[in-house]
């Protein structure tokens, strides 16, 4: 799962999903997209079904993606709905986390976050989520350090995740 409703939520590393997919796809894994859209975003930021991965997005019932994460060999995504479906489908999850703690969701040993940044602001009690800016980063926001908190977040570190969940 790529998408999310707000940037801050996404993987911000610009090659990640390029180079886990590819990664993914030499080890002979299918690599299935069923985010609701293919792309979303606003003004000049839109991201976009990662190239290498099957578009099965659009406006489909939850009970299909349902089964396409039962029969899943892992999931990844950040912290989402589509996290918790899978980890509610007993699928495996592999979670992007960074804007949140992992105190936030489920337990997952598969969850990738880059303590070496800044993290956390989801609960951070002195920050408050703006539903209505798509580029929520309350503390670095219009600097470099813009969502630094998933961008520092590297495929390799993805990968090892997944090897770890597939033994």
């Amino acid at each position: 799962a790529v998408q999310a409703s707000s940037q801050c939520k996404y993987w911000n590393n610009p090659t990640g999903w390029r180079e886990v997919i590819t990664w993914l796809k030499e080890q002979r894994y299918r690599v299935v997209c069923i985010d609701q859209k293919a792309e979303h975003g606003t003004g000049v930021v839109w991201n976009h079904l990662p190239h290498g991965a099957e578009d099965q997005t659009g406006n489909r019932p939850l009970a299909e993606r349902a089964r396409w994460l039962k029969h899943a060999a892992f999931f990844i995504g950040g912290s989402s709905g589509l996290a918790w479906l899978a980890w509610s489908a007993g699928c495996p999850v592999i979670m992007i986390s960074g804007f949140t703690h992992p105190n936030n969701e489920f337990e997952t040993p598969g969850r990738v976050i880059n303590w070496h940044t800044c993290n956390s602001c989801w609960n951070d009690p002195k920050e408050r989520f703006d539903h209505h800016d798509f580029l929520w980063c309350p503390r670095h926001k219009n600097s470099e350090r813009q969502f630094e908190c998933t961008k520092l977040i590297t495929s390799e570190m993805v990968i090892n995740r997944i090897k770890l969940i597939r033994g």
